[in-house]
């Protein structure tokens, strides 16, 4: 099996968490991409923060379920490039800084953010 066919196969309890957890991070980081343009692993309750300073020529910043952990270090591994949907947030230094969510659809992902968005309005 292909190890994007293996990503699609796995399923994370409770994507509504994730995606309030991802949309609450794209605006915190908007507000300071700075703070994030590291190399670091940040273990939350349910979730890792792992923070990339150059995946794909830009930074990136991914929450991933801790049930993913293992399979996302095996695809940081064996993919040089974007390892799913992400959200640019920012521009720091010339260098794109990005916010992704690991194991939880696209179109899920987008939808937190309009749905976040509304919020405010």
């Amino acid at each position: 099996m292909k190890i994007w066919d293996e990503l699609l196969s796995r399923e994370v309890e409770d994507k509504e968490k994730y995606k309030r957890i991802f949309s609450d991070l794209v605006r915190e980081v908007q507000k300071n991409p700075k703070q994030y343009i590291k190399e670091d692993v940040i273990e939350k309750e349910d979730y890792y923060l792992v923070m990339e300073e150059n995946r794909a020529e830009s930074c990136f910043v991914h929450v991933v379920p801790k049930e993913l952990f293992m399979f996302f270090n095996e695809m940081r591994k064996k993919v040089k490039g974007i390892l799913g949907f992400s959200v640019l947030v920012g521009n720091v230094n010339g260098k794109e800084v990005r916010v992704s969510c690991f194991g939880v659809d696209c179109s899920s992902l987008g939808k937190s953010l309009i749905k976040n968005d509304n919020k405010d309005t």
